[in-house]
Order: structure tokens, then sequence, then C-alpha cells
């Protein structure tokens, strides 16, 4: 039988609720690198870049990008703003609507 991803997720939700507010902080933290990542990787592949080309034009290794893009990287504010420069992206801080 295969799982859903949105089942796993859920599961994994409902886990870090059981473990408390820092279990959920660090399950934000995780979503937020993925989305971030997925949204670099889309930009590159929309530019017709590689990721080594990406690389070479934000002074990286290949790897760095490689993990920026999968969300496993905590990269620092200038490789990040190098990294979405070179994919025609900016970096834009803007207030988070409060949910209820």
């Amino acid at each position: 039988m295969a799982t859903k991803f949105t089942d796993v997720m859920r599961e994994i939700e409902a886990e870090a609720r059981a473990e408390g507010p820092e279990a959920v902080k660090e399950l934000e933290t995780f979503r937020a690198h993925f989305r971030l990542g997925r949204q670099i990787a889309e930009a590159r592949r929309a530019r017709h870049l590689t990721q080594k080309q990406v690389a070479r034009i934000a002074s990286i290794d290949q790897a760095d990008v490689s993990n920026i893009e999968r969300g496993t990287a905590n990269p620092t504010f200038t490789t990040l703003n190098a990294v979405v420069s070179a994919v025609g992206m900016e970096i834009d801080i803007t207030k988070k609507r409060r949910t209820r």
C-alpha cells in the first residue's frame, strides 16, 4: 500500500505538536528551507541554467547549490543572495499574515 505524501506530512505535524513548541518551530524551519529551495530550483530551470552554471555565477560550489535547492543547507545571507541573484531572483522580506 502506497502512502501519500500528505498523509506522511500530517503524521509528522502531529508528532511535532505532541513533542511541543520546539519541535513545531523546527518543522516550520524545515518547511521554509524546503520552500525556498524549491523556488530557487524552479527559477534556475526557467532560465535553463544548470546547478554548475549557477555555482559559477554565484562563486560557490555546485554541491552548495544542490544543498540549497534540496533545503538541507543553512547558507549565509551573502551566499543565499548570490544564488538567488544568479537565478534572477531577489530576497524580499515581507510581513507574515496572521493566522487564527
